[in-house]
């Protein structure tokens, strides 16, 4: 019979070598950088139940080897072993971490692109037919601008606008649009006119860098891939650093309510 495992506020051993002391649930320190400080507290004995792990047991082990293959779970085998767990154990946490940062992604790709949305707005209401913008563009994403025009008309016909657009294009795009071509045309006096709570003296490489990573980072855990020990607590700190530049409240408010940090320190170990 499989027993739950203890954890503690301590740092898990072995692999992420970044473990928490960020922002959100506890345990927690003032994280370094620009984001704001404030965060509400919550109760450890709230969450302590939620922290608690579950070992596999030799048949959820051999029920996950052979529908997921022998050789994805050996990914985790290494980490596993300086645990003392079973290579399943480590999947299913990394599992569980990779969901814990939806919510967090979701809500910085949101509002970064809103953000970025609003400069285009400016310049004009109708930018997808701008001439200036369609020239500076990049030839592969111009094609995803035509393709998702045409989506959008034939579902929306003459209503059509450019905020349909926002949700239709890719995260990609969004990015694309703060590189240094597009400088002169949504920037000409600094991005933090639009991403207004990034540092003053922050340049656009700066926010380009940031949406790179998390666009990076969401990839990642959309394709299922191994994310415990490719630094994910510096991964959160990104994600919430993105929302915060768009805007402090609604970081404070996602960083309370997400659970990466729990789960990041949750890490099975075994006796």
């Amino acid at each position: 019979m499989s027993c739950p495992q203890k954890t503690s506020e301590a740092a898990p051993e072995g692999p992420p070598h970044d473990l928490v002391h960020g922002r959100g649930q506890k345990p927690a320190e003032a994280p370094k950088g620009n984001l704001t400080a404030s965060h509400g507290e919550i109760d450890s004995a709230d969450i302590a139940m939620d922290q608690v792990q579950t070992l596999t047991d030799l048949t959820v082990q051999k029920l996950l080897t052979d529908c997921l293959s022998d050789r994805r779970l050996q990914r985790y085998a290494p980490a596993a072993g300086d645990s003392g767990v079973a290579r399943e154990d480590l999947y299913l946490w990394n599992c569980n971490m990779s969901e814990a940062f939806h919510f967090a992604l979701h809500i910085a790709e949101v509002s970064c692109r809103n953000s970025i949305h609003n400069a285009l707005t400016y310049r004009n209401q109708r930018w997808f037919e701008d001439p200036t913008f369609l020239k500076i563009l990049d030839p592969s994403r111009q094609r995803d601008l035509d393709n998702a025009v045409k989506d959008e008309a034939r579902q929306h016909g003459a209503v059509m606008d450019a905020h349909h657009l926002v949700s239709a294009l890719s995260f990609g795009f969004w990015e694309h649009l703060t590189t240094k071509r597009f400088q002169r045309y949504l920037f000409p006096r600094g991005f933090q006119k639009n991403f207004k709570s990034a540092p003053w003296d922050a340049k656009l490489e700066d926010l380009h860098t940031l949406i790179e990573s998390v666009r990076r980072w969401r990839n990642r855990i959309a394709h299922h891939n191994a994310i415990f020990d490719k630094g994910p607590s510096a991964k959160y700190q990104d994600t919430l650093k993105l929302i915060a530049w768009s805007s402090p409240d609604l970081e404070t408010w996602v960083a309370n309510r997400c659970r990466v940090n729990q789960i990041i320190n949750a890490r099975p170990k075994g006796e």
